[in-house]
């Protein structure tokens, strides 16, 4: 009896949780190791923005998505941290930009009617679509 129940059991568990092995992704990382993100790529950003109004910036990736943070100086305007945006995705590579999607968050160090903005740009699109404009 109790060995039929242990079957049971465990027959019961696999039709409720069938794929509780699997990732939290599932199939959705296939050949994400054929498109890998150097570890000091957050250097790399930072190298792009060095001329800009930017005093921080942070970089994570959590699955396919990469999140970058930016905080600009007071004296920045939307426009030009839009720009910053775009110098974040010259950092990576053509075949990264085609399998990952991005966003870039942009705040100001202080408070600010404009700020933050968030950019995304989805791997199958070429450009970053933005926040409506908030001035």
């Amino acid at each position: 009896v109790f060995l039929l129940m242990v079957i049971v059991l465990g027959q019961t568990k696999k039709i409720f949780f069938p794929d509780q092995a699997k990732a939290i992704y599932g199939n959705r990382l296939d050949g994400i190791e054929k498109v890998t993100i150097k570890k000091d790529i957050e250097t790399d950003i930072k190298a792009q923005l060095s001329d800009a109004k930017v005093n921080k910036v942070s970089y994570r990736l959590s699955g396919k998505t990469v999140e970058v943070k930016l905080t600009v100086t007071t004296e920045a305007i939307v426009d030009e941290a839009k720009a910053y945006g775009n110098k974040v995705l010259e950092a990576f590579t053509t075949e990264q930009k085609a399998y990952y999607d991005f966003q870039i968050f942009i705040s100001c160090e202080k408070e600010s009617t404009q700020f933050p903005i968030i950019g995304y740009k989805h791997h199958n699109k070429e450009a970053l679509t933005w926040t409506k404009n908030r001035s």
